[in-house]
């Protein structure tokens, strides 16, 4: 990352605008995770990350299809077996609104006293779809990977990573965003190691930030669904690949 937007995000991150933009992306987000068990033994199977938006006509959660295929192969597996989103209990494939495996994107019905005892909050956009995202507009997004989650007896703390950096490029299948892992800055945090491993943050949102009066605001405009590794990319599709009730389009 080039001198001068680190110097930018050093000032943002001092003044508290960045945590507080973080904070609001984690809330409007929870971890979508499922557990089994072997005789006695209790763990964690996988996690995603699910978001919660109301398009103006229609509450809906969205995450990628292959995390929900995932959880769908181990829930076959177990005779014991449980479903969270966040703080909730659920059986997902109970609330299915459409899934499309090619665009790797599954939407379900959903209720906002389900978000809240989840522990999260319904993104309210302005319209929908949002505008198209443009190169290089810089964008705000995350999840909650899967190596930072700290399992406990019979629950877990998951961890929700953000990035904020440009779009690197656009095409009408998706939204590209090189991360930079070996030059990525965190401000004040020089000294610490930045988590690589980013499996579980598939389904998470890609925010614009929006300035505004009197505040400024987050507006989706994407959904993860890959991160290569090999090419330090995370690919996200785009909003408006969802229609107003939920259909994937």
């Amino acid at each position: 990352m080039e001198k001068q937007r680190k110097s930018a995000f050093d000032r943002l991150e001092r003044s508290g605008y960045l945590p507080q933009l973080r904070q609001l992306a984690k809330s409007l987000c929870a971890p979508f995770w499922w557990h089994g068990q072997e005789g006695n033994r209790y763990k964690i199977l996988h996690n995603g990350t699910v978001c919660f938006l109301h398009t103006g006509e229609r509450l809906i959660a969205v995450t990628a299809d292959h995390v929900f295929r995932q959880y769908l192969e181990d829930k076959s597996r177990y005779e014991v077996f449980g479903c969270q989103w966040g703080g909730s209990t659920i059986e997902p494939e109970n609330r299915v609104i459409d899934r499309n495996e090619s665009l790797d994107l599954a939407t379900f019905d959903i209720s906002e006293v389900f978000t809240g005892a989840a522990g999260a909050s319904v993104h309210y956009p302005v319209k929908w779809p949002t505008d198209p995202i443009r190169e290089r507009e810089v964008v705000l997004f995350g999840g909650f990977p899967g190596t930072l989650r700290e399992e406990k007896t019979v629950t877990a703390d998951f961890p929700f990573q953000t990035f904020a950096t440009g779009v690197t490029a656009v095409s009408p299948d998706n939204i590209k965003l090189h991360l930079d892992m070996p030059n990525i800055h965190w401000p004040f945090h020089e000294r610490e190691v930045f988590n690589p491993e980013l499996g579980g943050a598939s389904g998470g949102p890609v925010f614009r930030v929006v300035e505004g009066r009197p505040i400024d605001r987050l507006e989706i405009v994407g959904f993860i669904y890959e991160y290569s590794m090999t090419l330090d990319v995370m690919f996200a599709r785009h909003a408006s690949s969802l229609a107003l009730d939920g259909q994937i389009l």
